[in-house]
């Protein structure tokens, strides 16, 4: 049985048609032998999700993708947790590829899978929502991208202010923590905050003040921290 580092070995020469017959074989084999052997074998697979330096490697990579997504259903079952990581490795790729209905399709499925889980993985649930906001605002599904985001549980006291955005036509394109340490469920806009106007308009409380970062490699925002809970809502920097 070929192990783990001499498939992604055949995936990083770009071997695809060879590494697919080898997991097929190598998947089958230990599924018939046990769980245990199964489900390692398969989650150190899953793990490999491609980097690749252009556009045609990428596509060339697709039934490769394809084909662990369908052996993982196969095996192991439509909505295992397995299963719902090759199913998030498939969307990636097809996004890049620009084939995003179906990228769209996986990742709410994807998404679905995970806010049932108990208990929520919060961190994996930030970076598909965040995968979903990219391919709602590529392919303009404003509706979606709003139901996305229905609920951020932002504080009380930038609950009226993330309001006045939204009324004002600002759409919610990510949540998250975007900082380690000092952060906690910071909400960003794709329009510009005026700071000031919506600290005057919604009389906010003392514990509400502006952040201005005018950053470099790790992006620039400019908007509102709350320093009691540490939640915040951005937009783009004035000067970006």
């Amino acid at each position: 049985m070929s192990s783990i580092p001499e498939i992604v070995k055949l995936l990083r020469e770009n071997r695809f048609d060879d590494a697919i017959s080898v997991v097929n074989e190598t998947l089958r084999v230990a599924h018939a032998e046990s769980p245990k052997k199964f489900s390692d074998l398969a989650r150190d697979l899953v793990r490999w999700q491609g980097i690749f330096r252009n556009t045609t490697e990428a596509k060339a990579s697709e039934n490769y993708f394809r084909t662990v997504h369908n052996l993982l259903t196969e095996l192991d079952g439509a909505e295992s947790a397995l299963t719902m990581t090759a199913a998030d490795n498939l969307a990636g790729l097809l996004g890049s590829i620009d084939k995003t209905d179906e990228a769209i399709t996986l990742r709410e499925k994807v998404l679905a899978h995970l806010t049932g889980c108990h208990p929520k993985d919060e961190q994996r649930l930030t970076m598909v929502r965040s995968s979903l906001s990219i391919l709602y605002q590529r392919t303009g599904r404003v509706d979606k991208l709003k139901d996305l985001y229905q609920d951020t549980k932002i504080c009380e006291h930038l609950r009226t202010a993330q309001q006045y955005v939204q009324n004002q036509g600002g759409r919610v394109v990510w949540v998250g923590q975007p900082w380690s340490a000092n952060c906690r469920t910071w909400v960003y806009f794709d329009v510009r905050l005026d700071c000031d106007q919506i600290i005057k308009s919604l009389g906010l409380a003392d514990c509400i003040q502006i952040h201005d970062h005018r950053g470099t490699h790790d992006g620039s925002e400019r908007g509102l921290v709350c320093t009691i809970h540490q939640d915040g809502i951005m937009g783009p920097h004035p000067d970006a």
